[in-house]
């Protein structure tokens, strides 16, 4: 999956639990800078722990 298409993926949740359009673009920036400084492994490790 590219990261286009996982961030695709939560804006259309994030939309959907009706979240604003301002929050929506708040998170969209946040998961580009997660994806930068978190792997994916460990970006994995953290959805199964919590």
């Amino acid at each position: 999956m590219t990261n286009g298409a996982a961030i695709g993926y939560m804006m259309l949740a994030a939309k959907s639990c009706g979240l604003d359009e301002k929050k929506i673009k708040e998170l969209e920036r946040d998961m580009y800078l997660e994806m930068d400084m978190t792997t994916e492994e460990e970006a994995e490790e953290y959805y199964r722990n919590n």
